[in-house]
């Protein structure tokens, strides 16, 4: 990915810090997160706002915005 061509962030899990809570997908505005087992996933991250709300939630800090280009995207 070049620099500067950036179009959005997407949540990631990191999968070794997260314990299952269910917090993230509970805050998110646009439903796009949800659990799958143990684990939140992002089945729908064209409805994603880069909104934060998830990370800021999480109370073991196992999530974080990744850049992600349109390019990537498609």
């Amino acid at each position: 990915m070049q620099k500067g061509l950036v179009d959005f962030e997407l949540p990631v899990v990191d999968e070794t810090v997260c314990t299952g809570c269910g917090d993230c997908p509970s805050v998110c505005p646009t439903d796009c997160l949800e659990m799958a087992g143990p684990l939140p996933w992002l089945p729908r991250p064209a409805h994603c706002i880069s909104c934060s709300l998830c990370i800021w939630i999480c109370p073991v800090g196992a999530l974080h915005l990744e850049p992600v280009s349109a390019e990537e995207n498609s």
